[in-house]
């Protein structure tokens, strides 16, 4: 086999087929003009054993000498347990600013998977924002991986050190400095390095954690992934493009949410604006996105028809991402915002005297998977108007 310095960045997803059956997807981001590359990967399932996963397919110029690499497998576990898949590949990039004798440390990377009769079925986050893009010094340099969870669990993020052999911290590893911060939103998952002091390649890994509420048990860790990525910060040769704030929001199920985002490039230049999200994946009436690249400013017009199937207790997250077209760097902004999708309220409800008592009315659900209401009596009138997707009444 041969070795050279390649690995940038990856991360293993997965999704439950039937059963005990699960199919794997290990996503790696290599430098394109290495000479080094991986037809297949060897991969260790978590359970004693280790397969030949071969590469489905190969997307070149992703990124500025950055290469996409797809490999799919499957597998059938013997029964309940906890299994930390991983992967580990020789080499790192040479010369890693935060990791000195990058050259000689292997690339790790793993996921955990839970199985237990208390999960029904469970399939990993998918990240959908890919990890490849730039940042300058002095400038604030944003990532967000853009977690999408399919079964609707709750998602958390966490930094962790980057791995190597044996599948342990890198005991040179550490974190890229910063003129003022580097953090990890626990919840937003936005990664935030303002502002790289030196110009180079760093590494940095994060764990995105699945939790769910399991009946007897409570709230749950039933596993994460982790994804390891690559930041390359270039000289201060140009300034990013400026999304304008867009506000988290809530709908009914039923309702077309449509919003505009803009966003404006200091330097003139032309600017790509893109979305991506679990409203674009989405099996029924996904969203839309439209915008046309233009120089200065740019806008984007947002659409989603939503419907019952959308209804989830996890909100959904929308990553913006505005990109301009310097000659010498490409810098980002990105924008992150949430959409809570809620069940349609009761519509027309009336009330009938009986006696003394009331018989109440309303409209059939929409939502077919509606299962009941709570109903409560109080003596007297309380003026209590819902704001716009509240659910629930006060106390």
């Amino acid at each position: 086999m041969l070795y050279a310095t390649h690995n940038r960045a990856g991360e293993i997803t997965y999704r439950k087929i039937s059963n005990l059956f699960y199919e794997v997807k290990i996503v790696t981001y290599t430098k394109s003009s290495s000479p080094a590359d991986r037809p297949e990967l060897e991969f260790w399932w978590g359970d004693g054993t280790r397969d030949t996963i071969p590469r489905q397919s190969i997307t070149p110029n992703v990124g500025p000498d950055i290469q996409k690499n797809t490999y799919v497998g499957t597998h059938t576990y013997p029964g309940n347990g906890s299994y930390t898949m991983y992967f580990l590949d020789e080499n790192r990039n040479a010369d890693v600013v935060n990791m000195p004798g990058s050259v000689n440390i292997p690339f790790y990377v793993e996921t955990k998977l839970v199985i237990s009769p208390a999960i029904t079925s469970n399939s990993s986050p998918n990240l959908l924002q890919p990890p490849i893009d730039n940042g300058a010094v002095g400038q604030i340099f944003l990532h967000n991986p853009n977690a999408f969870d399919p079964d609707g669990d709750s998602l958390s993020y966490e930094l962790v050190a980057c791995k190597g052999t044996g599948g342990q911290a890198i005991p040179t590893f550490s974190y890229p400095a910063a003129n003022n911060s580097f953090t990890l939103d626990s919840v937003s998952g936005d990664l935030i390095l303002d502002s790289p002091l030196t110009i180079g390649e760093y590494n940095v890994a994060m764990i995105i954690r699945e939790w769910r509420n399991l009946p007897g048990i409570g709230t749950f860790n039933i596993g994460y992934v982790t994804r390891d990525m690559q930041i390359t910060i270039y000289p201060p040769v140009n300034q990013p493009p400026i999304i304008a704030t867009v506000n988290d929001t809530c709908v009914e199920a039923g309702t077309v949410l449509n919003f505009t985002v803009n966003v404006g490039e200091p330097n003139n230049e032309l600017i790509t604006l893109t979305a991506s999200g679990g409203p674009f994946v989405t099996a029924n009436n996904p969203a839309t996105f439209t915008s046309t690249p233009s120089i200065g400013t740019n806008f984007g017009d947002f659409s989603w028809n939503t419907d019952c199937s959308h209804v989830r207790k996890s909100k959904y997250t929308v990553v913006f991402k505005a990109i301009d077209n310097n000659t010498n760097v490409q810098l980002v902004d990105l924008e992150t915002m949430t959409i809570t999708v809620v069940g349609p309220s009761p519509k027309n409800p009336y009330a009938t005297p009986l006696g003394n008592s009331l018989v109440l009315h309303w409209d059939t659900s929409l939502c077919s998977q509606a299962v009941g209401y709570k109903i409560y009596r109080r003596q007297g009138s309380y003026g209590f108007t819902p704001s716009q997707c509240e659910t629930g009444v006060p106390a």
